[in-house]
């Protein structure tokens, strides 16, 4: 039996492949201001021994967000995990952390992989940005363009980085760094690409640098610690903000250097400080939940199992006239086969009772169960 509950929507996909991607119906990712709103609306998922790429397919339908499975987590292994009105973006981090995975969002992708390469993923991306910096609007622009991705079943990362090449007119040195593989089909919502190369190369552990005026790329082990250098603007609170940054950002190295502060650490560091220097306010997002619809799918399991798996799920009370059952000659026990999508509650629950001849009568999270014969006069809800 398997439940994929959200609060906007519930929505189970078909995986297929190995392992890499998983992917929702293409064109319809969540992008810009609309995504930082999705990243904070609350969720709610319920998956028991569901594989890990049907899990983030799932929720990568029903919240439209473009999810990255790094090639080195297995996609089949179980998920057990009950969330309940969280945010999204917490809810991601909850199943990385559940997996022993790392998350990060580079853009509009959610990525899980190896908690080293989600910890160096965004930074990874900034250096190769500063790299292009240099080159001008002219130079820079065809890394800089945003472009949606999509590519077949058994498609080649190899191929993947040969077209990355041709569309951006440069020479790929060191692609044989690259061992064979064969990934699922993916769709992608639009990404530089920096962005995109820093995905394909960062699943082999690689990185790259862009060079020879833009017309070169070469492929590169990752560094362990990439480290992003910027200096900001101090004046007189140099020392008193060098101490601060110092105990705030234990893993990045601050420097004074006149009436500036040198920074050199990760791309989330420099957003720290940014934030700071801003003086912006602590953010608060007051989200509104959505309707609440549910997806059920199973085959010849007992009535009464169903039943007691959907109070526990769903944090439901049902209430079994059983007198009346016995006397109407019906078996809890019956065996039923049920495939619901996209329904709210009460459709849920009838469904479930079709053909048993039980019905119910619902208030709030209570619900009675008697014979269908017996329903006299109050309507469910």
């Amino acid at each position: 039996m398997r439940y994929d509950c959200s609060r906007a929507a519930c929505l189970v996909g078909l995986y297929a492949g190995a392992a890499a991607i998983a992917a929702a119906e293409p064109g319809g990712w969540v992008t810009g201001t609309t995504l930082e709103q999705q990243l904070a609306t609350v969720v709610s998922v319920s998956w028991s021994n569901t594989p890990l790429a049907r899990a983030l397919q799932s929720l990568s339908a029903s919240q439209h967000l473009a999810i990255v499975l790094d090639r080195r987590v297995d996609p089949s292994q179980p998920v057990q995990l009950t969330l309940s009105q969280e945010p999204l973006q917490t809810s991601l981090q909850r199943i990385a952390d559940r997996l022993h995975l790392g998350y990060c969002q580079l853009g509009p992708v959610a990525y899980f992989g190896p908690p080293s390469m989600a910890k160096r993923l965004r930074t990874l991306a900034a250096l190769r940005l500063e790299e292009v910096r240099p080159l001008g609007a002219d130079g820079s622009r065809k890394f800089l363009q945003l472009r949606t991705s999509h590519w077949d079943d058994l498609a080649e990362p190899r191929q993947l980085l040969q077209d990355l090449a041709t569309e951006a007119g440069v020479r790929i040195v060191g692609a044989e760094k690259l061992p064979h593989d064969l990934w699922p089909a993916a769709d992608l919502p639009p990404l530089t690409w920096i962005d995109r190369l820093t995905l394909l190369t960062a699943q082999f552990d690689l990185a790259f640098h862009i060079r020879e005026n833009g017309q070169e790329v070469e492929l590169l082990p990752a560094p362990a610690k990439p480290v992003l250098s910027r200096t900001y603007q101090a004046g007189r609170d140099a020392k008193t903000l060098e101490s601060r940054w110092a105990k705030a950002l234990p893993q990045a190295q601050v420097a004074i250097e006149g009436n500036k502060l040198r920074l050199d650490g990760s791309l989330e560091d420099h957003e720290f400080v940014e934030h700071r220097l801003r003086g912006a306010p602590t953010q608060r997002t007051t989200v509104t939940a959505g309707k609440e619809v549910y997806q059920l799918s199973i085959e010849n399991t007992a009535l009464s199992r169903v039943v007691q798996q959907l109070g526990q799920r769903l944090n439901l009370e049902f209430q079994w006239d059983r007198a009346a059952i016995d006397t109407a000659g019906i078996t809890v026990d019956q065996l039923i086969s049920v495939k619901v999508k996209n329904a709210s509650l009460d459709e849920l629950v009838r469904s479930v009772l079709t053909g048993t001849g039980l019905t119910f009568r619902r208030k709030d999270r209570a619900i009675s169960i008697y014979p269908a014969e017996s329903n006299k006069s109050l309507p469910n809800r």
